[in-house]
């Protein structure tokens, strides 16, 4: 399959690259491009980014080969081994019907084909990931159905530079991988759920945050960059990041129907359904979430002095999510709805003292949450008693207090 290769292409000029924009089919990139070429200076890294690969690879053919509404940004191609011929478009017609506004040698520079006869070697330099998908999809689709359905009519967008093969070259090819990746700013976590299609607890988030009955149609919910909620905010239960998180967590207690998308509407219902659940749970059965959603006595303000309850915290909503989510699976929900308001949530008295919370700061690393739900475990008799040496000594290091004993257990 790999004979010439005809390509219409846009040559352009930045800095000292000279680039050439393409479109490529899902057949050629199959054939032509290498997902990886030894440019780093250690082989490891080669074979680091080829586990990556594999990871990421099978996602990206599924999304190909399922979502009508795929989309790539451009594939950065290294050439070399090989110069192909390049042949500019005699446009001189046009140029001079628009002589006014076009130049003429601009013309003959930038537009024409890329001819390549075989000789060439073509790889990756940015969108390895894009590049395995792409040939993963092409390779099933091709085994299933060889007329390619699907794929036939894919053009994706392909820009070349030339490589040269020698230590000069791949410390060259190395800068403009580092140049594209370290200034091209990723997209914020919190873009990211606002704007995702794909993801079904972005999706769910969103609807969550809009329509939930006790988050007032979003008024509730910060939409702030940060993923923590900001100390002196008395307007909001939480951000968009945390109400997230939350909802990816509780995604892994369903599974989405067998030979359909995640993001399909009637996983996306089931899933909302599940996260209504949950809430309805927290809101009518915890003190404290009831007192201000349910009977509205309290205010942010009050809950948010000295940051003492810890449950109106991003770290005390996950962490009740977690436990709620333990209990469920384990078929012991009515000894969690039963129990939990005799476990203190409001500092300084909670057993969570000096844990996630310490002298009106919260205490959010991650080993000091997993101490916290472990805890929890424990304290409703549901931790192995083999495990509470462990935990005792985790309690006693966390705190910094070598004489102090687990609290007693509320079952």
């Amino acid at each position: 399959m790999k004979n010439n290769l005809i390509l219409p292409c846009l040559r352009g000029v930045i800095g000292d690259w000279v680039y050439y924009s393409s479109l490529m089919t899902a057949e050629q990139i199959y054939f032509w491009i290498k997902t990886a070429k030894d440019i780093r200076e250690s082989k490891t890294l080669d074979e680091e980014l080829q586990r990556d690969l594999k990871e990421r690879k099978k996602q990206i053919s599924k999304y190909l080969l399922k979502d009508n509404s795929r989309f790539f940004n451009s594939i950065i191609v290294g050439v070399f081994s090989g110069i192909p011929d390049w042949r500019g478009f005699d446009l001189t017609s046009v140029q001079k019907e628009y002589s006014d506004i076009l130049d003429d040698q601009y013309l003959k520079e930038s537009i024409g084909l890329m001819i390549f006869n075989g000789s060439e070697k073509m790889f990756a330099i940015d969108g390895q990931h894009r590049v395995a998908g792409i040939q993963l999809a092409y390779d099933l689709e091709s085994k299933k159905n060889p007329k390619g359905e699907i794929l036939k009519d894919d053009q994706f967008s392909v820009i070349f530079v030339a490589h040269n093969d020698d230590k000069l070259g791949m410390k060259r090819t190395r800068k403009l991988f580092s140049d594209i990746n370290k200034n091209a700013k990723p997209v914020a976590k919190k873009d990211k759920i606002i704007i995702d299609e794909q993801d079904i607890s972005a999706i769910v988030t969103r609807r969550i945050l809009s329509e939930s009955k006790y988050f007032i149609k979003g008024q509730l919910i910060s939409l702030s960059e940060t993923t923590n909620l900001e100390t002196d905010n008395i307007e909001h239960f939480t951000n968009i990041s945390n109400l997230f998180d939350v909802v990816k967590l509780l995604k892994k207690t369903f599974k989405i129907q067998k030979g359909s998308n995640e993001w399909d509407e009637e996983n996306v219902q089931r899933l909302k359904e599940v996260v209504c659940d949950f809430l309805d749970f927290a809101f009518n059965n915890k003190q404290e979430y009831f007192d201000f959603f349910i009977e509205k006595n309290k205010t942010l303000k009050e809950l948010r002095s000295s940051n003492k309850y810890v449950l109106f915290r991003p770290i005390g909503f996950l962490l009740f999510t977690k436990l709620y989510i333990e209990f469920n699976k384990n078929g012991k929900i009515d000894i969690f709805k039963n129990n939990i308001n005799n476990l203190s949530f409001i500092l300084p008295e909670s057993p969570f003292n000096k844990v996630l919370w310490n002298n009106g700061k919260m205490e959010a690393k991650g080993v000091n949450q997993t101490l916290a739900f472990d805890l929890c475990l424990y304290l409703f008799n549901v931790y192995s008693p083999t495990k509470e040496t462990d935990l005792l000594a985790r309690y006693r290091q966390i705190t910094k207090d070598d004489d102090i004993l687990l609290p007693i257990k509320i079952l």
